[in-house]
């Protein structure tokens, strides 16, 4: 599909459901990157949204439990203090919600309630960027390990 006749089709929905506009869904979901034509673009939207709020969820997991996270994030990890713990936990819970609310729409399809569950991505991503760009900026410190202390044998 052609970005215009997207956002044309999307303009439509949008006028039709109170969505937000193109150019503010797009820049924090991507969604110009659908191109194919389909007679469901609100679902192909939620789709492509949910891809963004799973890949959230996913690293926040590792973030609450980093007993199997890669190496590359456990020095990271050890940067974080108990309020970002506390903004991960809530981060977490509000986007697993919408997980879960997005599971129902794969067993029955309405083009109302995608609309509803699109505005409330929005909402709940709108909301949870502060917290997110904190817990990142908290990530990117950098690490100073303690210093070694030497070992030495007396014998």
């Amino acid at each position: 599909m052609e970005l215009n006749e997207l956002k044309k089709q999307y303009s439509e929905l949008a006028k039709k459901y109170k969505l937000p506009d193109f150019k503010a869904i797009n820049e924090d979901f991507e969604i110009d990157k659908i191109d194919k034509e389909t007679d469901c673009l609100l679902r192909l939207i939620r789709k492509v949204m949910m891809e963004k709020i799973v890949n959230s969820v996913s690293f926040l997991e590792i973030l609450i439990n980093p007993v199997n996270a890669p190496k590359i994030y456990i020095n990271h990890i050890k940067n974080l203090n108990a309020e970002d713990r506390k903004v991960i936990d809530e981060t977490y819970n509000s986007l697993s919600e919408l997980s879960v609310l997005s599971l129902s729409l794969e067993v029955d399809y309405s083009e109302k309630k995608e609309a509803e569950i699109i505005k409330k991505i929005c909402d709940y991503w709108n909301k949870a960027k502060p917290g997110f760009r904190q817990v990142l900026s908290q990530m990117n410190k950098p690490f100073l390990a303690p210093a070694k202390k030497e070992r030495s044998y007396f014998g």
